[in-house]
């Protein structure tokens, strides 16, 4: 089953983070490849450079304290539709107490809200994703 978080009922802080051009493409795609060996995911499609430099894309970037990216979340912005959808998020795992996939995805959910979307899809459910405030299946 698929689905979204209604973000009128959540309740997040967003979390420092910085929006990426698609210069930063060697970089994701660095970042891309050890979040997939890490996770042993054997077949994963690769970051497309024209999906980075897409009209409706955001890139959303997370830096370690030394300021290098170390995890990124690819957006896909639908406002006919009043909507968003978390398409990628990858990170290097350098630091796996840090919880970044955990903290990035409520930190989204609170820019999108503050943005005025109504709803963050986020593809097929998980268990990590019904935890969240809003959720709902779709």
């Amino acid at each position: 089953m698929y689905c979204r978080v209604c973000l009128a009922n959540t309740n997040y802080r967003e979390i420092p983070y910085a929006l990426l051009t698609s210069d930063w493409y060697r970089e994701i795609q660095l970042i891309y490849k050890q979040y997939a060996t890490v996770k042993q995911l054997n077949s994963v499609l690769p970051i497309f450079l024209e999906e980075l430099e897409a009209a409706n894309t955001e890139i959303i970037g997370y830096f370690d304290s030394n300021n290098n990216l170390e995890a990124f979340s690819l957006i896909y912005l639908y406002p006919s539709q009043n909507s968003c959808m978390a398409d990628q998020f990858a990170w290097n795992y350098k630091d796996p107490a840090k919880k970044l996939g955990y903290r990035s995805i409520r930190s989204e959910c609170a820019r999108y809200k503050r943005l005025g979307f109504q709803y963050l899809y986020l593809g097929e459910s998980a268990p990590y994703k019904q935890e969240l405030q809003g959720f709902e299946f779709v």
